[in-house]
């Protein structure tokens, strides 16, 4: 069994926020392990996305930081933060960037203004997130991404947080919401397995349509993809379309605070804990094999990049013919 290249590490529950869309912040009991558990991450990985809940609410990331940069040096790591600790975040921002010069981090945003705060349950919360944006960027700190995730209730405002995100110059991401059993601490219906009506407006088609096209027209080839990235998620919840599959528990993993692996964000199915095990003995054990037998009969639709980078680079000549032939015919939904 080949050794994974991509991860999602939660490295705690604790959250300010009050999303609409994730229960995490309910969670009363926190058993978050200490950050040595991360020495035992394997050495293969590429790609880590340091995530939670809010992250920066351990006092010990930068600990933790240092033991996963320790680990694998050579990985391209980002930091996921909703950014409700305001001006206070930046100097603790800025000590990561000293471990780790190569660090990103990445804001959530879902909607402009009131329909942030409103989806975020934070009075206040987008001044914040402007302010800390603005605040990274004027202490050096330039591999910064605004992140979105479309619902049926912000749809509206995709366009609007892509056009936020050139005006502070920093890069867009954005994914259409899935349903968790876990990740998110309740089961919400998906608009990515139910194909909501949402995805049948002239709007929303529109919307994708500048923004795949908007991507397109650069010659950055990380962008590109992303383009491609942007155009299966409109496929996958405008008509069901899975462009191709990844192979969770496989290629990536999910790694939850108190140390449990899972397959991926979006598959309850516990395949060990790193706490109790190093990660070559769990991941080789037949429990995890059970798992992976399980994930292969399970037929759930997903199309987050953070289950698919491996996938992309897999398939990155078809991708390349796919975006220069739109390069210059331009995306129609």
């Amino acid at each position: 069994m080949k050794n994974p290249v991509d991860a999602v590490i939660a490295v705690t529950y604790r959250c300010q926020a009050r999303c609409r869309m994730c229960s995490i912040w309910q969670i009363k009991e926190h058993n978050d392990v200490a950050p040595e558990v991360y020495e035992r991450i394997p050495a293969t990985l590429n790609d880590v996305n340091i995530s939670g809940g809010e992250p920066f609410l351990r006092k010990d990331l930068a600990e933790i930081v240092d033991v996963v940069h320790s680990r694998v040096p050579h990985a391209r790591m980002v930091v996921s933060t909703n950014a409700f600790l305001g001006e206070s975040l930046i100097p603790r921002a800025v000590e990561l960037a000293m471990i780790n010069p190569r660090i990103g981090f990445g804001v959530s945003v879902d909607g402009v203004s009131d329909m942030h705060d409103y989806v975020r349950g934070i009075d206040g919360g987008f001044k914040k997130i402007v302010t800390v944006v603005k605040g990274l960027k004027a202490s050096g700190i330039d591999n910064l991404r605004i992140a979105y995730t479309l619902t049926s209730e912000n749809a509206d405002h995709m366009i609007k947080v892509y056009e936020l995100a050139k005006e502070l110059g920093v890069q867009f991401t954005m994914q259409v919401s899935h349903d968790s059993e876990f990740f998110f601490g309740r089961n919400e219906p998906s608009i990515v397995k139910d194909r909501h009506p949402l995805f049948g407006s002239d709007k929303i088609r529109g919307d994708f349509e500048k923004i795949i096209n908007g991507e397109l027209a650069s010659f950055n080839l990380k962008r590109l993809g992303k383009a491609f990235l942007y155009y299966g998620s409109y496929k996958l919840a405008a008509e069901g379309k899975q462009l191709f599959a990844s192979r969770p528990g496989v290629d990536y993993f999910y790694l939850d605070p108190r140390g449990d692996v899972y397959p991926s964000v979006l598959h309850n199915y516990v395949m060990g804990n790193l706490a109790q095990d190093d990660f070559d003995t769990l991941w080789t054990s037949q429990r995890a094999d059970d798992v992976r037998r399980e994930v292969a009969q399970d037929p759930m639709p997903y199309w987050l990049g953070c289950m698919l980078r491996q996938a992309l680079l897999d398939h990155k000549f078809q991708i390349g013919a796919w975006a220069l032939k739109h390069k210059f015919t331009k995306v129609r939904l």
